[in-house]
């Protein structure tokens, strides 16, 4: 086989760029077209839940099969001061360390015969009429190619995002460390979502979810999102220690570290001639973070149009924002962040109330006919009842939230 120059570079290794190179090849694109360049070794270390839904587990299975490693829970819980209901999808969520997950996704990779160049950071990213200029550096020195195409799929703020010039979503913050349970009352089986961050002015939510490395629990993963990027990660970290002694953990971790997350909104803009964003670069769930599952539809999305354009001769992909928009993804993404405005927004109190209060959500939620997030096609029965509520009650009240003590 005769080597060649490859045509496009995937910048990101985690869930978005291996899902993009695995989608790209199984759609005929010949793999020495490809690169795919991280400047971590693997595995590396990720911040990071690891929690897979339903429909993240689907698409996992359809790419690589199920990953050696993890572990599963049965649900999800969303609790509160103002009360707590079960969501239940179709099957099982996988949870992960991400440092297996993703070495595992990058060998799949590997084994198609596509170039992989580890511990290699892009310095510079120049977007061209004909090409888009890519600057590297590792520790043998610096090189400077040319690709038809680039895949931004380098996170939150990635250089891929910051070369494009594009317009994106609000970017927030999450902080996160290891825990062990003293005398910790939640069950391994179950996600837990827990949104009375919002009665301590924090706009977002706290998890906490069971951590398995190898197969086996070692711990607890805790951690507290702030969905609009206001509130300093001192803060956020002092707030998850007081929560993890209150609900009976101690830190394992040496310390509580903190990330960017940018979310899916509406107005981002995710393409340019020769480089579309994919992953936490375009944008995730905005109303509890998720990134896994997300990363990897707008990954496989973006897949299908890049193989469109390469088959049409051409860079630009028309109505690449609006095509991911009409997808079962984008639809998800698109109802996720409408809720994050209003739980997130002004009266965060009142959506609180109005989440743990809806008897037809919480049933909806709770019988296990969905995937997280795929309520959209409810909607108009969630209106007609939240209305009729309305109607008979009045608007459920923005006062503040009295906080109980956990359990």
């Amino acid at each position: 086989m005769t080597s060649r120059a490859p045509r496009i570079a995937i910048l990101g290794a985690g869930p978005g760029g291996t899902a993009f190179a695995l989608s790209l090849v199984s759609r005929g694109i010949d793999p020495q077209d490809l690169v795919v360049i991280d400047k971590a070794v693997f595995p590396r270390k990720k911040l990071c839940g690891g929690g897979v839904t339903f429909r993240g587990t689907e698409l996992l299975r359809e790419l690589v099969g199920q990953p050696r490693g993890g572990g599963e829970t049965k649900g999800l819980e969303f609790l509160s001061s103002v009360g707590r209901f079960d969501v239940r999808e179709r099957g099982p969520q996988w949870i992960y360390d991400r440092a297996e997950l993703d070495a595992q996704l990058l060998e799949a990779v590997r084994t198609k015969g596509i170039e992989i160049r580890e511990g290699e950071a892009v310095t510079a990213l120049e977007p061209g009429h004909e090409s888009v200029r890519v600057t590297s550096k590792r520790s043998n020195g610096a090189r400077t190619e040319s690709f038809s195409w680039v895949i931004g799929a380098d996170g939150a703020n990635g250089i891929s995002r910051r070369a494009s010039g594009l317009p994106g979503g609000i970017v927030g913050r999450l902080v996160e460390g290891v825990f062990e349970s003293v005398d910790a009352k939640e069950k391994p089986d179950t996600l837990y979502f827990d949104f009375d961050p919002i009665c301590d002015r924090i706009p977002g939510y706290a998890w906490i979810f069971p951590y398995f490395v190898g197969g086996s629990l070692v711990g607890w993963k805790l951690g507290v999102m702030d969905g609009r990027g206001v509130v300093p990660g001192e803060t956020l970290r002092a707030w998850t220690q007081r929560y993890a002694e209150q609900r009976g953990y101690r830190l394992l971790d040496d310390k509580i570290a903190g990330f960017p997350e940018r979310y899916w909104d509406w107005r981002s803009r995710g393409h340019r001639p020769g480089l579309v964003l994919v992953g936490e670069a375009f944008g995730i769930d905005a109303l509890l973070g998720e990134g896994i599952a997300p990363s990897m539809y707008s990954a496989v999305y973006a897949a299908g149009r890049v193989k469109d354009a390469l088959d049409r001769g051409t860079r630009s992909i028309r109505g690449y924002e609006r095509g991911f928009l009409f997808t079962a993804e984008g639809k998800n993404l698109w109802f996720q962040a409408r809720l994050a405005d209003r739980i997130y927004g002004r009266h965060p109190e009142r959506w609180l109330r109005v989440l743990f209060e809806m008897e037809h959500l919480k049933r909806l939620a709770g019988a296990g006919n969905d995937a997280y997030g795929r309520l959209l096609g409810h909607m108009p029965a969630l209106v007609a009842r939240y209305a009729g509520q309305v109607l008979l009650r009045g608007l459920p009240s923005a006062e503040p939230v009295r906080r109980l003590p956990p359990g």
